[in-house]
Protein backbone atom coordinates (compact mmCIF):
# COMPACT_ATOMS: atom_id res chain seq x y z
CA UNK A 1 0.00 0.00 0.00
CA UNK A 2 1.70 3.75 -0.77
CA UNK A 3 2.19 5.40 1.85
CA UNK A 4 -0.50 8.10 1.48
CA UNK A 5 1.57 12.26 1.85
CA UNK A 6 0.53 14.27 5.54
CA UNK A 7 1.08 17.20 3.75
CA UNK A 8 0.56 18.98 0.33
CA UNK A 9 3.54 19.71 -2.16
CA UNK A 10 5.66 22.88 -1.72
CA UNK A 11 4.96 24.54 -5.05
CA UNK A 12 7.78 26.30 -6.74
CA UNK A 13 7.35 29.06 -8.89
CA UNK A 14 9.34 29.28 -12.35
CA UNK A 15 9.44 32.32 -14.14
CA UNK A 16 10.86 32.07 -17.95
CA UNK A 17 9.99 31.38 -21.59
CA UNK A 18 8.31 28.35 -23.09
CA UNK A 19 8.68 26.96 -26.25
CA UNK A 20 6.93 25.13 -28.42
CA UNK A 21 9.62 22.91 -29.89
CA UNK A 22 12.98 22.33 -27.84
CA UNK A 23 13.69 21.25 -24.23
CA UNK A 24 14.89 24.41 -22.68
CA UNK A 25 13.54 26.86 -19.71
CA UNK A 26 10.18 25.57 -18.81
CA UNK A 27 9.85 22.76 -20.80
CA UNK A 28 12.90 21.42 -18.98
CA UNK A 29 12.31 23.14 -15.60
CA UNK A 30 9.33 21.86 -14.81
CA UNK A 31 9.61 18.01 -14.96
CA UNK A 32 12.02 17.84 -12.89
CA UNK A 33 10.93 20.15 -10.13
CA UNK A 34 7.88 17.67 -10.63
CA UNK A 35 10.07 14.61 -10.52
CA UNK A 36 12.10 16.33 -7.09
CA UNK A 37 8.34 16.13 -5.47
CA UNK A 38 7.54 19.78 -5.75
CA UNK A 39 4.75 21.53 -7.43
CA UNK A 40 6.00 23.48 -10.60
CA UNK A 41 3.67 26.38 -10.70
CA UNK A 42 4.98 27.68 -14.82
CA UNK A 43 4.59 31.67 -15.28
CA UNK A 44 5.77 32.48 -18.92
CA UNK A 45 7.52 35.52 -19.65
CA UNK A 46 7.07 34.56 -23.39
CA UNK A 47 5.86 32.01 -25.74
CA UNK A 48 8.26 30.66 -28.36
CA UNK A 49 8.09 28.19 -31.69
CA UNK A 50 11.44 26.99 -30.86
CA UNK A 51 14.41 28.45 -28.60
CA UNK A 52 16.20 30.95 -29.88
CA UNK A 53 18.88 28.99 -31.94
CA UNK A 54 16.94 28.39 -34.50
CA UNK A 55 16.40 30.52 -37.58
CA UNK A 56 12.80 32.47 -37.76
CA UNK A 57 11.74 31.30 -34.56
CA UNK A 58 8.44 32.94 -32.91
CA UNK A 59 8.63 35.25 -29.87
CA UNK A 60 6.21 36.74 -27.96
CA UNK A 61 6.62 38.16 -24.67
CA UNK A 62 3.62 37.76 -22.22
CA UNK A 63 3.97 40.70 -20.17
CA UNK A 64 0.32 41.89 -20.06
CA UNK A 65 -0.61 38.57 -19.31
CA UNK A 66 2.63 38.27 -16.45
CA UNK A 67 0.73 41.64 -15.12
CA UNK A 68 -2.65 40.17 -14.90
CA UNK A 69 -1.70 36.62 -13.84
CA UNK A 70 0.86 38.13 -10.71
CA UNK A 71 -2.25 40.37 -9.56
CA UNK A 72 -4.88 37.23 -9.68
CA UNK A 73 -1.93 35.15 -7.51
CA UNK A 74 -1.58 37.65 -5.22
CA UNK A 75 -5.15 37.34 -4.33
CA UNK A 76 -5.50 33.75 -3.86
CA UNK A 77 -2.88 34.28 -0.66
CA UNK A 78 -0.46 31.52 -1.88
CA UNK A 79 2.81 30.71 -0.62
CA UNK A 80 5.85 29.14 -2.57
CA UNK A 81 8.72 27.79 -1.20
CA UNK A 82 10.73 29.23 -4.01
CA UNK A 83 10.91 31.47 -7.26
CA UNK A 84 13.13 30.95 -10.11
CA UNK A 85 13.54 33.06 -13.04
CA UNK A 86 15.28 32.66 -16.37
CA UNK A 87 14.31 34.29 -20.21
CA UNK A 88 12.78 37.57 -19.41
CA UNK A 89 10.96 38.48 -22.90
CA UNK A 90 10.97 42.23 -22.11
CA UNK A 91 12.97 45.03 -20.47
CA UNK A 92 9.44 46.08 -19.26
CA UNK A 93 9.22 42.62 -17.34
CA UNK A 94 12.33 43.47 -14.67
CA UNK A 95 10.10 45.45 -12.26
CA UNK A 96 7.40 43.26 -12.49
CA UNK A 97 10.12 40.32 -12.03
CA UNK A 98 11.42 42.23 -8.78
CA UNK A 99 8.07 42.66 -7.11
CA UNK A 100 6.98 38.98 -7.84
CA UNK A 101 11.04 37.99 -6.19
CA UNK A 102 10.62 40.16 -3.54
CA UNK A 103 7.25 38.82 -2.18
CA UNK A 104 8.39 35.29 -2.53
CA UNK A 105 11.50 36.08 -0.73
CA UNK A 106 9.66 37.65 2.29
CA UNK A 107 7.32 34.74 2.65
CA UNK A 108 10.26 32.84 3.28
CA UNK A 109 11.33 31.30 -0.21
CA UNK A 110 14.14 30.81 -2.15
CA UNK A 111 15.21 33.05 -4.95
CA UNK A 112 17.48 31.57 -8.08
CA UNK A 113 17.70 33.99 -10.46
CA UNK A 114 19.65 32.84 -13.86
CA UNK A 115 20.28 35.87 -15.49
CA UNK A 116 20.07 34.75 -19.43
CA UNK A 117 22.18 37.32 -21.30
CA UNK A 118 24.06 35.28 -23.39
CA UNK A 119 26.64 32.54 -24.15
CA UNK A 120 30.12 31.56 -25.89
CA UNK A 121 31.20 35.30 -25.77
CA UNK A 122 28.51 37.06 -27.29
CA UNK A 123 25.29 38.95 -25.51
CA UNK A 124 22.39 37.47 -27.36
CA UNK A 125 20.84 39.78 -30.00
CA UNK A 126 17.69 39.63 -28.74
CA UNK A 127 19.05 41.46 -25.18
CA UNK A 128 19.85 45.12 -25.14
CA UNK A 129 22.64 46.06 -23.41
CA UNK A 130 20.06 47.63 -20.71
CA UNK A 131 19.28 44.10 -19.57
CA UNK A 132 22.49 43.63 -17.86
CA UNK A 133 21.61 46.83 -15.32
CA UNK A 134 18.48 45.24 -15.06
CA UNK A 135 19.82 41.64 -14.32
CA UNK A 136 22.16 43.73 -11.60
CA UNK A 137 19.48 44.97 -9.76
CA UNK A 138 17.82 41.64 -10.06
CA UNK A 139 20.63 39.85 -8.87
CA UNK A 140 20.35 42.06 -5.42
CA UNK A 141 17.17 40.14 -4.34
CA UNK A 142 18.94 36.65 -4.75
CA UNK A 143 19.85 33.89 -2.55
CA UNK A 144 21.07 32.03 -5.69
CA UNK A 145 22.31 32.34 -8.86
CA UNK A 146 23.54 30.29 -11.84
CA UNK A 147 25.40 32.60 -14.84
CA UNK A 148 27.52 31.28 -17.78
CA UNK A 149 30.76 32.25 -17.97
CA UNK A 150 29.70 35.01 -21.06
CA UNK A 151 27.12 36.07 -18.72
CA UNK A 152 29.27 36.55 -15.75
CA UNK A 153 31.58 38.46 -17.51
CA UNK A 154 28.57 41.01 -18.78
CA UNK A 155 27.32 41.45 -15.21
CA UNK A 156 31.22 41.80 -14.09
CA UNK A 157 31.08 44.97 -17.07
CA UNK A 158 34.00 41.98 -18.73
CA UNK A 159 34.20 42.20 -22.86
CA UNK A 160 31.49 38.86 -22.57
CA UNK A 161 34.42 37.27 -24.92
CA UNK A 162 36.65 37.69 -21.81
CA UNK A 163 37.79 33.88 -19.96
CA UNK A 164 39.44 33.22 -16.64
CA UNK A 165 43.16 31.69 -17.15
CA UNK A 166 43.68 30.30 -14.24
CA UNK A 167 42.03 28.74 -10.91
CA UNK A 168 42.58 31.66 -8.77
CA UNK A 169 41.02 34.08 -11.31
CA UNK A 170 37.84 31.95 -12.05
CA UNK A 171 37.59 31.98 -7.75
CA UNK A 172 38.12 35.74 -8.16
CA UNK A 173 35.09 36.32 -10.29
CA UNK A 174 32.65 34.03 -8.64
CA UNK A 175 33.52 36.12 -5.27
CA UNK A 176 33.05 39.16 -7.05
CA UNK A 177 29.33 38.23 -8.22
CA UNK A 178 28.05 37.10 -4.41
CA UNK A 179 29.02 40.57 -4.36
CA UNK A 180 26.48 41.82 -6.44
CA UNK A 181 23.96 40.84 -3.99
CA UNK A 182 23.75 36.87 -3.56
CA UNK A 183 24.85 34.48 -1.46
CA UNK A 184 25.74 31.56 -3.81
CA UNK A 185 26.99 31.57 -6.99
CA UNK A 186 27.32 28.44 -9.74
CA UNK A 187 28.90 30.02 -12.64
CA UNK A 188 28.56 27.42 -15.16
CA UNK A 189 30.66 26.44 -18.55
CA UNK A 190 33.28 27.15 -16.14
CA UNK A 191 37.36 27.23 -17.73
CA UNK A 192 39.35 24.78 -16.75
CA UNK A 193 42.88 26.13 -18.25
CA UNK A 194 45.28 23.18 -16.48
CA UNK A 195 42.42 20.14 -17.46
CA UNK A 196 42.42 19.36 -21.01
CA UNK A 197 38.82 18.58 -22.61
CA UNK A 198 37.12 19.43 -19.11
CA UNK A 199 34.49 21.54 -18.19
CA UNK A 200 32.42 22.00 -15.07
CA UNK A 201 30.95 24.56 -12.78
CA UNK A 202 32.68 26.73 -10.14
CA UNK A 203 30.89 27.68 -7.13
CA UNK A 204 30.77 30.16 -4.21
CA UNK A 205 29.57 30.40 -0.81
CA UNK A 206 29.91 34.55 0.27
CA UNK A 207 28.35 33.09 3.94
CA UNK A 208 31.46 30.28 4.23
CA UNK A 209 33.70 31.85 1.99
CA UNK A 210 34.16 28.53 0.56
CA UNK A 211 34.91 27.86 -3.08
CA UNK A 212 35.00 24.82 -5.31
CA UNK A 213 34.52 23.12 -8.61
CA UNK A 214 32.56 20.08 -9.93
CA UNK A 215 34.34 18.81 -13.40
CA UNK A 216 33.31 16.63 -15.79
CA UNK A 217 34.44 15.89 -19.59
CA UNK A 218 33.72 17.63 -22.44
CA UNK A 219 31.07 15.98 -24.53
CA UNK A 220 30.12 17.58 -27.78
CA UNK A 221 29.48 21.33 -28.54
CA UNK A 222 26.90 21.95 -25.96
CA UNK A 223 22.89 21.30 -25.92
CA UNK A 224 20.37 24.06 -24.99
CA UNK A 225 18.29 23.39 -21.92
CA UNK A 226 21.28 21.82 -19.91
CA UNK A 227 21.93 24.86 -18.13
CA UNK A 228 17.86 25.15 -17.48
CA UNK A 229 18.27 21.09 -16.10
CA UNK A 230 21.09 21.95 -13.69
CA UNK A 231 19.30 25.17 -12.24
CA UNK A 232 16.27 23.49 -11.88
CA UNK A 233 18.08 20.30 -10.15
CA UNK A 234 20.05 22.89 -8.04
CA UNK A 235 16.70 24.39 -6.64
CA UNK A 236 15.15 20.81 -5.64
CA UNK A 237 18.29 20.15 -4.01
CA UNK A 238 18.43 23.12 -2.00
CA UNK A 239 14.40 22.87 -0.88
CA UNK A 240 15.06 19.37 0.22
CA UNK A 241 17.76 20.53 2.43
CA UNK A 242 20.58 19.29 0.61
CA UNK A 243 23.98 21.30 1.59
CA UNK A 244 25.40 23.62 -1.10
CA UNK A 245 28.44 21.82 -2.21
CA UNK A 246 26.74 18.79 -2.60
CA UNK A 247 23.51 20.41 -4.32
CA UNK A 248 25.96 21.22 -6.83
CA UNK A 249 27.91 18.45 -7.35
CA UNK A 250 24.27 16.14 -7.62
CA UNK A 251 23.14 18.92 -10.14
CA UNK A 252 26.22 18.49 -12.30
CA UNK A 253 26.35 14.81 -12.16
CA UNK A 254 22.49 14.62 -13.06
CA UNK A 255 23.36 17.13 -15.97
CA UNK A 256 25.99 15.74 -17.15
CA UNK A 257 23.93 12.40 -17.70
CA UNK A 258 21.83 14.14 -19.71
CA UNK A 259 24.50 14.66 -21.99
CA UNK A 260 25.86 10.87 -22.21
CA UNK A 261 22.14 10.35 -22.43
CA UNK A 262 21.39 12.57 -25.59
CA UNK A 263 24.43 11.72 -26.92
CA UNK A 264 24.31 7.79 -26.57
CA UNK A 265 20.41 8.38 -28.45
CA UNK A 266 21.27 10.07 -31.44
CA UNK A 267 19.80 12.84 -30.22
CA UNK A 268 19.98 16.21 -32.43
CA UNK A 269 22.13 18.87 -29.68
CA UNK A 270 19.33 21.62 -30.93
CA UNK A 271 16.03 19.56 -29.63
CA UNK A 272 17.83 20.05 -26.09
CA UNK A 273 18.72 17.01 -23.45
CA UNK A 274 17.11 13.56 -23.68
CA UNK A 275 14.61 12.63 -21.64
CA UNK A 276 13.46 11.60 -19.55
CA UNK A 277 14.75 14.52 -17.31
CA UNK A 278 15.05 13.43 -13.31
CA UNK A 279 16.90 14.67 -10.83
Amino acid sequence: MPILPLHPQPAVLLVSDLPTWGRVALASAAPLVEAAGFQACCLPTALLSTHGAYAGFVLEPQTEFLKRAWTHLRTLDLKFAAVATGFVGDQAQFSLLEEIVTAVKNSGGLVLVDPILGDNGHRYGLFHQDYVPAFQSLLRRADVITPNLTEAALLLGKDPAAVPTSKKEVEGWTSALAALGPAKVVLTSAPFPEKENQTGVAWYDAVSDTFGTVVHPRLGDGIPGTGDALSARLLAFLLQGISFPRAVDQAVKGTFADIKRSHASGRQPMWGPEGPLLP
